[in-house]
C-alpha cells in the first residue's frame, strides 16, 4: 500500500443481517442468530425506536383487550392468569412466540409462569429447551439449565410450553411479523442517533477533516480517529467522515463539507419513508391507532373507529384467537382454573358517546345509570350469544366478571336475547347436515322415551349387531336362504336385509357364489371363518346413525301455528350427525335435542320430534 492510500481512513455503515439458526458441535442448544443474541437485538430495536416500540405496545394492548373475564392466581408468586398472559402477548408481538414454565404438583395440576423469550434456546438433540438468565455473559460460570418440553402425559417437575407463530423456513425459532421491516426500524434508530449527535455536537457527519501539520505514525492516526469519533460522531453509524493528513505545517486544519446542501431535507424525507415502511411491516392500517398523526389524516372519531374495525378484522382477531387457543389447551392442567371456556375480552380505542343504553338490550330501573361504553359491551356480548358465537355459560361469566352485573340482570339480558333466537338457531342447522336424498334409510326408530343421543346410538348399533348375528346363523343353516325369508324371520324389511348382506360380503365376512343352471340362477352364501368367529357378531361397516326433525306420527308437518324453528327444519329436510346436533347445542347454550328449538322434551305444544335413522350412503352412478 502506498503512502497516499495509507493516509486515508474510511468508516462505513453497518448492515442488518438475517439471523441464522446454527447447530454447533460443542453446544447442546441451537444458536439463535449471530453470537446467539438475535432476540437481544430485537429488544434493542424495541427500546430504541419510538415508532416501532409504540406499535408493538399498541398491538399488544389491542390483543390483550380487557383480559380473560375470570382472573385467578396461577403460581406461587401470586400472579394471576391475566398478568402472565399479558406478558406473553407482548413476547408474541416482539419475537413471534412465547414460553411458559409449567410445574406439576402432586395433584396432577400445574402452576404457570411466563418465561422471557430472550432467555430460552431450543435444545439440539432432545425435546426441550435451555434457560439462561444472560446468554451474553457469565456463560462459563453459570451453565444453561435444561428443561423438557410440556407433556401432559408426564406429569412431573418443570416443563416448558412453547407457542410459535408459523413462518415458512423457520423451524427452530420464530421470527416476528415485522421482520421484513428490520432495516427500516434500525434506520429509524440511527436517524434518532444522528439527530442527537447534530444537536449535542453542532457538527454534521459526511465531512472530510484535513490536518496540514504533518503525517503522524499509524498508532497516532488511530488515536486521533478514536478521539474525533468519540468527540463529534456520537453514534458509530451516524455518517462517514475522512481523516486526511498533509505535510504542510503552514496551513491550519480544514473541515470540508462532502454532503449535499439539502441534507436536512434529505433526512426529513428519509424519516417519512422509514416511518411508512415500519407501518407497512407491522401491517398497520392507520397510524392513528398508535397515537401517530400523519399528513392527510383528519384524526376524527369516525375515521379512528373505522380504522380500528379494519385492523381488528385483518390482524387482531386472528391473534386473539391464537391466544385463546393456547389458554384453552392449557386450562385443564392449571391450578385454580374455572370450569368452562374463557376468551379475551376485546376493547375499542374510543368509548362510545355517553348515551342511553342501546335499544337492543332491555332497561330496568336499576340499569339506567349504564354508561355508553358499558351498554356497548353488553350489546356485544348479547349479540355474540344470540348468534351462537359464545355459549350461555361464557356470556354469563363475561357479564358478571367484566361488568359486575347481578344474576337477575344477566338473566334479563339473556332471556331477552332468546326472543329472536328461534330463527337464528334454525339457520345454524341450515349450515350443517346433508340432504335426505343422499342416503338410503334402512331402519327408522320413532321414539326415544327420554333417552340421550348416545343411548339411542348404542341401541341402534346393538340392533344392527344382533341382526347381523341372526342373519349369519340362518345362512349357516341354509346357504341358499333368500333375503326375503331372512327378513320375515328376523322381522325386518327385505331392503334392510339385502343391505346388511351386501355390507357383510364387502367386508369379507360372507362369500357369495353364483351358479347358473339352465334358466335358473342360484346364489349361495358361505361364512368366511378367517374373518369372523362364529360366536362373535361382525363389526358394522358403512352403516351410520343420522337424525331428522319430523312431525309426530299422524300430524301434519306444518300448520298455521308452527313455530319458525320447526317450519325451517321441516323445509330443510336434512339428516344430521350426533356431533352436528351437539355443536349447535354448545353454541346456543342449551340442548336443542331436548328443547327442539325452544320447548322442553315431549311438550305437547310442539308437534315435532327428533327421529333416528340407520342409513347407508347411496352408491354413485
Amino acid at each position: 500500500m502506498d503512502k497516499e492510500t495509507s493516509d486515508i481512513m474510511f468508516l462505513s455503515f453497518a448492515d442488518n443481517k438475517t439471523p441464522e439458526f446454527k447447530e454447533v458441535r460443542d453446544k447442546d442448544w441451537i444458536l439463535f442468530g449471530e453470537n446467539n443474541l438475535f432476540p437481544h437485538h430485537l429488544l434493542y430495536l424495541y427500546d430504541k425506536s419510538s415508532n416501532h416500540g409504540a406499535i408493538v405496545n399498541g398491538k399488544s394492548k389491542y390483543i390483550y383487550g380487557s383480559g380473560f373475564p375470570v382472573d385467578y392466581v396461577v403460581n406461587d408468586k401470586q400472579e394471576k392468569v391475566n398478568v402472565v398472559f399479558k406478558k406473553a402477548i407482548k413476547d408474541v408481538e416482539l419475537f413471534g412466540g412465547l414460553y411458559f414454565e409449567l410445574i406439576w404438583n402432586v395433584g396432577g395440576k400445574c402452576t404457570l409462569r411466563h418465561l422471557p423469550f430472550q432467555l430460552i434456546r431450543k435444545a439440539k438433540d432432545k425435546a426441550g429447551y435451555f434457560y439462561h438468565k444472560s446468554w451474553c455473559k457469565n456463560m462459563w460460570k453459570d451453565k444453561p439449565v435444561y428443561i423438557p418440553e410440556f407433556d401432559p402425559l408426564k406429569k412431573a417437575g418443570a416443563q416448558i410450553f412453547c407457542y410459535r407463530e408459523y413462518r415458512p423456513g423457520c423451524e427452530a425459532y420464530p421470527l416476528p411479523d415485522y421482520f421484513s421491516a428490520l432495516n427500516d426500524i434500525e434506520t429509524d434508530v440511527e436517524i434518532s442517533k444522528y439527530n442527537l449527535s447534530v444537536i449535542k455536537n453542532g457538527m454534521f457527519s459526511s465531512k472530510m477533516i484535513v490536518f496540514n501539520n504533518g503525517t503522524p505514525t499509524e498508532e497516532k492516526k488511530k488515536q486521533i480517529e478514536k478521539q474525533w469519533k468519540q468527540k463529534f460522531a456520537g453514534s458509530e453509524n451516524s455518517g462517514n467522515f475522512m481523516l486526511v493528513f498533509n505535510d504542510d505545517p503552514a496551513k491550519a486544519p480544514q473541515v470540508q463539507d462532502l454532503s449535499t446542501t439539502d441534507l436536512d431535507k434529505l433526512f426529513d424525507q428519509l424519516n417519512k419513508t422509514t416511518q411508512s415502511e415500519i407501518f407497512t411491516g407491522h401491517q398497520v392500517t392507520s397510524p392513528m391507532l398508535f397515537g401517530v398523526k400523519t399528513e392527510g389524516q383528519l384524526g376524527g372519531r369516525t375515521e379512528l373507529i373505522e380504522a380500528y374495525e379494519i385492523f381488528t378484522n385483518t390482524y387482531i382477531n386472528e391473534k386473539q384467537q391464537a391466544i385463546n387457543d393456547v389458554y384453552t389447551f392449557l386450562a385443564p392442567y392449571l391450578i385454580n382454573a374455572p370450569a368452562g371456556t374463557q376468551e379475551l375480552i376485546p376493547v375499542e380505542p374510543l368509548s362510545a358517546p355517553e348515551v342511553a343504553p342501546v335499544s337492543s338490550v332491555p332497561i330496568n330501573e336499576n340499569m339506567k345509570n349504564l354508561t355508553g361504553r358499558q351498554s356497548q359491551n353488553i350489546e356485544r356480548i348479547v349479540r355474540k350469544y344470540k348468534t351462537g358465537k359464545i355459549p350461555k355459560q361464557m356470556a354469563e361469566t363475561m357479564l358478571r366478571a367484566g361488568l359486575g352485573l347481578s344474576d337477575d340482570e344477566i338473566m334479563t339480558f339473556l332471556n331477552f336475547a332468546k326472543i329472536e333466537r328461534e330463527e337464528e338457531v334454525a339457520e345454524m342447522f341450515a349450515a350443517v347436515g346433508r340432504p335426505r336424498d343422499e342416503f338410503v334409510i334402512i331402519k327408522t326408530k320413532q321414539s326415544f322415551n327420554g333417552h340421550s343421543i348416545a343411548e339411542v346410538e348404542a341401541e341402534c348399533f346393538k340392533d344392527i349387531k344382533g341382526n347381523d348375528s341372526a342373519i349369519l346363523d340362518l345362512i349357516r343353516k341354509d346357504k341358499r336362504i333368500t333375503p326375503e325369508v331372512i327378513a320375515k324371520t328376523i322381522n325386518e324389511t327385505e331392503a334392510y336385509v339385502r343391505n346388511r348382506m351386501k355390507v357383510l360380503t364387502e367386508s369379507g365376512v360372507l362369500r357369495q357364489a353364483v351358479q347358473v343352471t339352465g334358466p335358473d340362477t342360484i346364489i349361495e352364501h358361505a361364512i368366511n371363518p378367517e374373518q369372523i368367529d362364529s360366536r362373535t357378531p361382525p363389526e358394522t361397516v358403512d352403516i351410520f346413525i343420522r337424525y331428522s326433525y319430523e312431525a309426530k306420527a299422524g300430524l301434519k308437518p306444518i300448520i298455521d301455528t308452527t313455530r319458525p324453528f320447526c317450519k325451517r327444519l321441516i323445509e330443510l329436510d336434512r339428516l344430521y350427525t350426533r356431533a352436528e346436533i351437539e355443536s349447535v347445542s354448545q353454541r346456543v347454550g342449551y340442548s336443542v335435542w331436548d328443547r327442539k328449538g325452544g320447548f322442553w322434551g315431549d311438550n305437547e305444544e310442539c308437534r315435532h320430534r327428533w327421529v333416528s335413522h340407520i342409513i347407508t350412503k347411496k352408491r354413485k352412478g
